[in-house]
């Protein structure tokens, strides 16, 4: 019974995790809808203004596949999925300078022209959502603004080990039955955050290692 009651405990305590992270993610929804909204406006009115043989900027994005495709692109240039983050970083490091920081439009524009296509309806949001994804790339503090961090194996490894130190400080022997609900909760929760933190850790160090910087292609 001690134990169904924590087990219960931590059910609640989750369910109220859960739902202040389902409130959070309906505000940001809302946000993003509303931005989508000002964003079409904008858009529509510059159309109007540019007049109607204005070529939309999405619809040359997918030209860019098409042509690419119907070209006999090898496989390893037309992008999908990680192989977007991965040459996206490598064709950044490839760059005279290496900038700190890119507009990611721009940063698409580098890769287009570092002789790449990503596959995808709309290239460059699928551009824009694998490098959000990326551990060695962070947002800037302007909006639509990526960077590099080399730091980014570093700082991973650090949080990979405190993680495992607080994965060790669980193995000691719980004072009561009570406990044990908790403990195997707590323990699942930080072996997935191992998992992913490992997986993310592997990925920065083979994009930064200098080894496995691809060489500039003209196109």
């Amino acid at each position: 019974m001690r134990a169904a009651a924590a087990e219960r405990a931590h059910l609640a305590r989750h369910r109220e995790r859960l739902l202040a992270a389902k409130t959070t993610l309906r505000e940001e929804l809302d946000r993003i809808e509303t931005s989508l909204a000002e964003v079409e406006d904008r858009d529509a009115l510059l159309a109007r203004l540019a007049g109607p043989q204005t070529v939309p900027e999405a619809s040359a994005r997918k030209q860019v596949v098409v042509e690419a495709r119907s070209a006999g692109m090898p496989a390893e240039r037309l992008l999908r999925g990680p192989a977007i983050r991965r040459a996206a970083v490598q064709v950044l490091l490839d760059q005279p300078g290496r900038p700190e920081a890119l507009h990611y439009r721009d940063w698409y524009e580098r890769l287009v022209a570092a002789g790449y296509a990503v596959d995808g309806k709309d290239p460059l949001a699928v551009f824009l959502t694998q490098i959000s994804r990326s551990p060695v790339i962070t947002r800037g503090t302007t909006t639509g603004v990526y960077s590099l961090d080399p730091q980014a194996p570093r700082r991973l490894r650090q949080r990979l080990d405190e993680l495992h130190a607080n994965l060790r400080s669980l193995s000691s022997t719980p004072d009561t039955t009570a406990d044990l609900a908790a403990i195997r909760a707590r323990r699942a929760e930080l072996t997935s955050d191992i998992a992913r933190t490992e997986r993310a850790l592997e990925e920065a160090e083979s994009l930064l290692a200098p080894a496995q910087h691809l060489q500039p292609t003209a196109r």
